[in-house]
Order: C-alpha cells, then sequence, then structure tokens
C-alpha cells in the first residue's frame, strides 16, 4: 500500500469555487406567444440532459427552450468550449429539451425537481 503525505486539497493546482448556475427557460409553444422565459436553479447537467429546480410542475414531455450561461467559460467559433477561469467570459449554450420527469424537491419542497433530455441545440 503506497501512502500520500498530500491530501486532496494540498494537491489541486487552482482554487474551487462553488457556483449557483442558473438557467432561463421558456415552453416551446409559449416561445410564440412572448410568455417570458422564467427563472430555474441548474442542478446537475450531462450529455444527455439536465436537472433543474422550477416553481412549477411543468407538464411531461413539454418542449422547452433553455438558456445556460457559465461564468469562466468561452464557447469558440468552431463549438469547442474553452475554459477561460475568468468570470467575465460567459459561455451561452441555448439548448432544446424534452421533460422527462417531474418530482418535488426534498431539499426546497416549495419547488419542483425536472429533468429534461436534449433533444436539439439552438445556433442562433
Amino acid at each position: 500500500m503506497i501512502e500520500h503525505e498530500d491530501s486532496d486539497e494540498e494537491r489541486r493546482q487552482e482554487e474551487r469555487f462553488a457556483k449557483k448556475l442558473f438557467v432561463r427557460f421558456t415552453r416551446l409553444e409559449d416561445l410564440m406567444a412572448d410568455v417570458p422565459y422564467r427563472d430555474g436553479q441548474l442542478l446537475d447537467i450531462s450529455g444527455g440532459g439536465l436537472c433543474l429546480l422550477a416553481e412549477e410542475a411543468l407538464p411531461l414531455g413539454s418542449q422547452l427552450v433553455m438558456v445556460l450561461e457559465f461564468p469562466g467559460w468561452h464557447a469558440a467559433a468552431d463549438g469547442r468550449w474553452i475554459a477561460t477561469k475568468v468570470e467575465e467570459d460567459v459561455g451561452v449554450l441555448r439548448v432544446v429539451g424534452m421533460v422527462s420527469w417531474v418530482a418535488v424537491s426534498r431539499d426546497k419542497p416549495e419547488l419542483y425537481e425536472t429533468g429534461v433530455s436534449f433533444s436539439g441545440m439552438v445556433t442562433a
């Protein structure tokens, strides 16, 4: 067994910051009716979808248009994302997805955890 004197904290090259990321979203049918975007808190994200906290239970199967902003990132013209670690740099991702599940949040029972599966990306 190999023992390391340095803890994980001591080996980190860069300081980590806790960030709350927010997502703006609207249902696809509300987009044409000029209904304003709503705010939600991003809980997690993967290549296939995301989970957000919303103030209302969105209907299963709803198509959402979402705008996510990532401070410290830059979206390059070729589609790659570059970590700049500069808070003023904000990468913006616009995606479309379908509500696949909804549950009352255990931590905040007045809000709804909403699972969204990505179905596309908006480029304009």
